[in-house]
């Protein structure tokens, strides 16, 4: 799931992953997340746009429901803008 206030970010995102075979749900924002992991729908990652710490920058963060994250998962992140590389691979070497 992408989680985005940008309805254009989010378009970009689901395009980039489903051409690369990804499946994709979005939300613009978070109570539209949680009411899509109530309806007891799985994910096998989340990522959410966030302000990122001590920056005026956004980046899309990694979040795995359901899973103890590692110390370096917490500290990861996507900075905007990004590749389609860039946002392929990070989501994959995350699921």
């Amino acid at each position: 799931m992408i989680v985005d206030d940008e309805v254009a970010v989010l378009e970009k995102v689901k395009t980039f992953l489903e051409s690369d075979e990804v499946d994709v749900v979005t939300a613009s924002n978070s109570r539209q997340a949680l009411e899509l992991m109530e309806k007891e729908e799985t994910f096998d990652l989340i990522l959410i746009n966030t302000p990122m710490p001590c920056s005026n920058k956004t980046a899309l963060f990694p979040m795995k429901p359901n899973s103890k994250l590692t110390t370096g998962e917490t500290e990861s992140f996507l900075q905007k803008p990004f590749t389609k590389e860039q946002l392929v691979n990070f989501v994959k070497e995350r699921i």
